[in-house]
C-alpha cells in the first residue's frame, strides 16, 4: 500500500501529469514557415514541374518575330512598314494565342491524378492555378516587351490605338486559345491533342478567311481579326465575343477540374 501511495504521489508531482504545464512545454512546430516564404517555396517548386523548354521556345519566338520586324523596317518605305505592322499584329495576337494554347495544354500532363497526389497537397485546382500564374506571367512579360519595342520602332497597331485597345489585342486570343487548350487536354488527357484542338479555330480562320470574311455574322468569332480589320467598327464586338467564349470555356474547365478532384478524393 505504501509503495502504491508513493508511486501515485510521484506521478501527480511530475510535470507530465499537470494539465497546465502542457501548453507551456509544447514546442513550436519545426515545419512552420512564414507565409511569404511558403509562397516563394511553392512557386519555385511548381516552376520546376513546368516544361521549361516551352519557355525557351516562347522567348525564341518573340526574338525571331522581332528580328523579322527589324528587317522589314530596315527595308524602309511604305511596303516595309506595312509588312512590319502585319508581323507585329500577328505576333501579338495569333502568335501569343498559339503560345498560350501550348502552355495551357501542358499545365496537366500524363496522369493528372497521380502527378498531383505525388507532388502536392493542394489538389488539381491549386496546381493549375500556380502553373497558370507562372506560365502566363512569363507570356505577359515577353508580350509586353515586344509591344513596347515595336511601339518604340514606330509600329501602329490601329489608327485609334489606346492602352485598352492594345490590351484586348493580346488578351482576347490568349484567353480563348488558352482556355480551349486546357479544355482539350483535360477532356482528352493528352497535351498534344489539347494544343491541336486549340489550333483548329485559328487555322480555320487563317485558311478560310477569304470565304468567311464577307460573312458579317462570322466576324465576332475571328481570332486574328486585328490582322485583317484593326479599325473595323465591329472590332470591339469581336473582342467581347472572344472574351465571352473564353468565360464559357473557363466554366467547362472548372467542371472538369472538379471532377478530377472528386476522383482524387475517392482514391484517398
Amino acid at each position: 500500500m505504501r509503495t502504491d501511495e508513493r508511486t501515485a504521489s510521484t506521478r501527480a508531482a511530475s510535470p507530465r501529469a499537470t494539465p497546465d504545464a502542457a501548453p507551456d512545454a509544447a514546442p513550436i512546430p519545426s515545419q512552420w514557415r512564414p507565409p511569404l516564404r511558403e509562397v516563394a517555396l511553392l512557386m519555385v517548386y511548381q516552376a520546376r514541374l513546368l516544361n521549361l523548354w516551352l519557355f525557351l521556345v516562347m522567348a525564341l519566338s518573340f526574338l525571331g518575330a522581332g528580328g523579322v520586324v527589324w528587317l522589314q523596317l530596315r527595308i524602309g518605305g511604305p511596303q516595309g512598314m506595312s509588312q512590319a505592322t502585319q508581323v507585329s499584329q500577328f505576333t501579338l495576337e495569333s502568335g501569343a494565342g498559339l503560345i498560350a494554347a501550348t502552355l495551357a495544354s501542358s499545365l496537366v500532363v500524363g496522369d493528372p491524378l497521380l502527378e498531383v497526389a505525388m507532388a502536392t497537397r493542394v489538389g488539381v485546382y491549386g496546381v493549375l492555378l500556380w502553373r497558370a500564374l507562372l506560365s502566363f506571367s512569363a507570356l505577359f512579360l515577353c508580350s509586353a516587351a515586344f509591344l513596347a519595342w515595336s511601339l518604340d520602332m514606330g509600329i501602329r497597331y490601329a489608327r485609334q490605338q489606346s492602352p485598352l485597345y492594345l490590351l484586348l489585342v493580346w488578351l482576347a486570343p490568349v484567353l480563348v486559345m488558352g482556355m480551349l487548350g486546357l479544355f482539350g487536354s483535360l477532356a482528352t488527357r493528352n497535351a498534344a491533342l489539347g494544343m491541336v484542338i486549340a489550333l483548329l479555330p485559328l487555322a480555320g480562320a487563317l485558311f478560310f478567311h477569304g470565304y468567311l470574311l464577307p460573312i458579317q455574322a462570322s466576324h465576332p468569332f475571328f481570332i486574328p481579326y486585328t490582322s485583317w480589320a484593326p479599325d473595323a467598327s465591329d472590332w470591339w464586338t469581336n473582342r467581347l465575343t472572344l472574351l465571352g467564349v473564353a468565360l464559357v470555356l473557363g466554366f467547362g474547365n472548372w467542371a472538369l477540374i472538379r471532377r478530377e478532384e472528386r476522383l482524387l478524393g475517392d482514391l484517398h
